[in-house]
């Protein structure tokens, strides 16, 4: 091994996560990993980027519903995007995908999503669900990503949630920036979604897909031929409380050029009140502005946790009194929230969550990185 292999081990063991970007032979756009400029607008184009999806026997079929009806599949892949599956183990049926008797393609039980008889060798456990007295499949590890395949395919269905809009008004000076191709230094601060978790890059697995923050990083440096600084100081199990308290040290000491804030899902699950939540933070809005009136901030409206979850609570409160922040104080502002629930009302959340929980699986990490895009450029 030569010094520079030695290096990018040490790195990747220092920061827990690895490059992501996978480009396959051929130039074939549908089978990279996932397209810079595709990253997975589920709201626009038609055509879907391995998008996450759990099958589960019910005693009738071993199925799982994916957002739009295909009118031609492209790639059914494992989660890790290297094992490709054969048109002889799956169906589609309108915009379910059915599991053929030949399949070696993994699935659940509906026992196991309720945390009985759960297989061996993954880790699996179970946390308790919003229904009393009954719980879930759970895990942090790796145990039901290896569950979920991803689908690519072409559709000619529509959207039907709302779609993230471009909002240079509020993102001047950053865009500016990058358009001069001048240095840019952007600081992340939320909970545990921000940190990264559960991108596989961060699980230590294949395809090793970067955290929604550094995909807009590459995202950024790659159209603007930037340099593009990230400073990520999120930290899991945080509330906006925790965002308030810790600004300074967090975020202003940094001076930056884009500050992205990203609270509420935990505030959500602990019940703090909607008005608490707004008063942290305007408080960071006002502290930020206040050190840096140059900087831009970007905030986001949580996504909602697992409808069947007991930490689906009240994230979606927040969305008003966030819109009520970019209002009065001109911030940008991307509705995970709203966008969350259009994909739950299809999607089970083991289909786009790694931990059945609160944690994006790599779908959904991508999803909050072509959000992000969209807002910051119009991509």
């Amino acid at each position: 091994m030569n010094k520079n292999h030695i290096r990018i081990f040490v790195i990747t063991l220092i920061t827990f996560f690895m490059s992501a970007i996978l480009i396959a032979c051929d130039n074939k756009e549908e089978e990279s990993p996932f397209n810079m400029n595709n990253l997975a607008k589920v709201w626009d184009g038609n055509t879907i980027y391995n998008e996450t999806v759990v099958l589960v026997d019910d005693g009738t079929e071993i199925s799982g519903k994916l957002l739009f009806e295909p009118t031609e599949v492209i790639s059914v892949k494992d989660y890790t995007l290297e094992k490709s599956y054969d048109q002889t183990e799956y169906e589609v049926k309108g915009n379910k995908i059915v599991r053929t008797a030949n399949s070696k393609m993994p699935y659940f039980t509906t026992e196991q999503l309720a945390g009985k008889n759960l297989p061996d060798g993954y880790g699996l456990s179970t946390y308790q669900a919003k229904e009393v007295g009954t719980e879930i499949v759970f895990t942090e590890g790796i145990g039901i990503v290896m569950h979920q395949i991803a689908v690519t395919y072409k559709h000619n269905g529509k959207w039907a949630g709302i779609t993230p809009a471009h909002q240079p008004q509020y993102l001047e000076n950053t865009l500016a920036k990058l358009q001069n191709k001048e240095e840019v230094t952007i600081v992340v601060n939320g909970d545990s979604i921000s940190t990264g978790a559960n991108s596989s890059g961060v699980l230590g697995i294949k395809p090793f897909q970067d955290d929604f923050p550094t995909i807009l990083q590459n995202y950024l440096q790659n159209k603007y031929q930037s340099t593009v600084n990230l400073i990520n100081t999120s930290v899991g199990g945080t509330t906006s409380a925790q965002g308030k308290t810790g600004v300074d040290a967090n975020v202003n000491s940094y001076n930056p050029d884009l500050v992205i804030i990203g609270y509420g899902m935990n505030d959500g699950t602990f019940r703090v009140s909607p008005q608490e939540y707004k008063n942290n933070i305007e408080f960071m809005i006002k502290s930020i502005q206040a050190r840096n009136p140059n900087a831009d901030i970007l905030v986001i409206a949580t996504m909602v946790a697992n409808p069947i979850s007991i930490q689906n609570q009240i994230q979606k409160d927040y969305l008003d009194p966030i819109l009520d922040l970019q209002e009065t104080y001109g911030v940008a502002v991307l509705d995970m929230t709203s966008i969350s629930e259009t994909l739950f009302e299809t999607k089970r959340g083991v289909d786009v969550l790694a931990n059945n929980i609160n944690h994006p699986s790599d779908f959904l990490v991508r999803i909050y990185a072509q959000g992000l895009v969209t807002v910051i450029t119009g991509d």
